[in-house]
């Protein structure tokens, strides 16, 4: 039944009947529960503002980066000359290149290559790496995404490690060449070591192997071989032992030459071409010594027996007493007197 509304003020006074109004002025306390549930979410607020500081202050970095990055630009691949030292054997003779260069028709340049400007030369550059992307790029006619960088000569080739620290098929002598060339130049092993891409343990000692075995083989005869990349260390090295003073003899370049020349020899890739010549040299030095006889007064004969890179002279004590140690005596100043000859020589030529 509907009441009237004086019967209703009257029953929301007896509700509340024994509430005390100044108690219910008050703000209300919240519970427990409440509170934790309060703090919870400040606490997820607080963590969201701090995450998008630390996407404002990601973004800011990135976009910094960008603004100060270097441009990747297109230039002419004909103005660009190959890196003053050289880290590569024959690329085009490399059986992969050929399948490297039409990757690039196909799917373009993926990575630039890195150049400096040549001083006095407007419009030309100078590459410190992608040697081979700078080749595929001049064959196909196109030309080459590169990044432009002022570099020292130091610079320059220690950029060069950037590659080579992530190539897999940089050969040992690739390597052991590169690195002799740079020892030639002046810089010290650090410096190889750091163009070279190597950060190991050793590093320095490992550039002193790449350079001693490199120098104990002639720079044209590893050129002729090629990269050889099944080819480790202890065949370089031996080798360099089968080569005195790091220089073919007049027989030993002219057996080379016969093999270079032969059909065998184009028919090769370049770790066979090491076999082969070193089959070549090995049998030089394993062949049967050359022995020469020199009849001297009295009917006596010395005999010179020559072996690979050896000579031994046999006399005939007893038939020459004190000869032998004559010429002991006096080898010093024979070996003084040739010498001093083979200066004059070599100054009249």
């Amino acid at each position: 039944m509907m009441t009237n509304p004086r019967e209703r003020n009257q029953r929301m006074k007896s509700l509340f009947a024994n509430v005390n109004p100044e108690d219910l002025a008050k703000p209300a306390t919240p519970s427990a529960s409440d509170a934790d549930k309060r703090r919870v979410g400040s606490a997820a607020v607080k963590s969201m503002d701090r995450a998008f500081v630390s996407i404002e202050e990601e973004n800011k970095r990135l976009h910094d980066q960008l603004m100060s990055s270097e441009s990747i630009i297109e230039i002419d691949a004909d103005r660009v000359v190959p890196s003053f030292v050289n880290d590569r054997l024959d690329v085009e003779g490399d059986r992969s290149f050929q399948a490297f260069v039409e990757g690039i028709r196909d799917a373009g340049q993926k990575l630039p290559i890195l150049v400096r400007p040549l001083p006095g030369k407007p419009g030309h550059y100078q590459a410190a790496y992608g040697h081979r992307r700078l080749r595929a790029c001049q064959i196909l006619k196109r030309p080459v995404k590169a990044i432009v960088r002022e570099l020292s000569d130091e610079e320059l080739v220690v950029s060069q490690g950037i590659e080579n620290s992530e190539r897999l098929n940089l050969s040992f002598i690739e390597q052991a060449l590169f690195a002799l060339a740079l020892k030639e130049r002046g810089y010290s092993r650090e410096t190889i070591s750091d163009a070279l891409g190597r950060k190991e343990g050793q590093r320095l000692a490992y550039i002193s192997i790449l350079t001693n075995t490199a120098a104990m083989i002639p720079a044209d005869l590893i050129r002729q071989i090629g990269p050889a990349s099944s080819i480790g260390r202890p065949k370089w090295e031996k080798l360099g032992s089968l080569i005195e003073g790091g220089k073919l003899s007049a027989d030993q370049r002219k057996a080379v030459d016969r093999v270079v020349r032969s059909s065998a020899w184009e028919e090769r890739d370049s770790d066979q071409r090491f076999v082969l010549v070193f089959d070549t040299l090995d049998r030089s030095v394993k062949r049967e010594p050359d022995i020469t006889e020199v009849p001297v007064a009295g009917g006596n004969v010395i005999v010179a027996k020559r072996s690979g890179a050896t000579t031994q002279i046999a006399i005939p004590d007893n038939r020459i007493p004190g000869l032998s140690a004559w010429l002991l005596m006096r080898l010093p100043e024979l070996v003084e007197e040739f010498q001093s000859t083979q200066r004059e020589d070599s100054e009249m030529q």
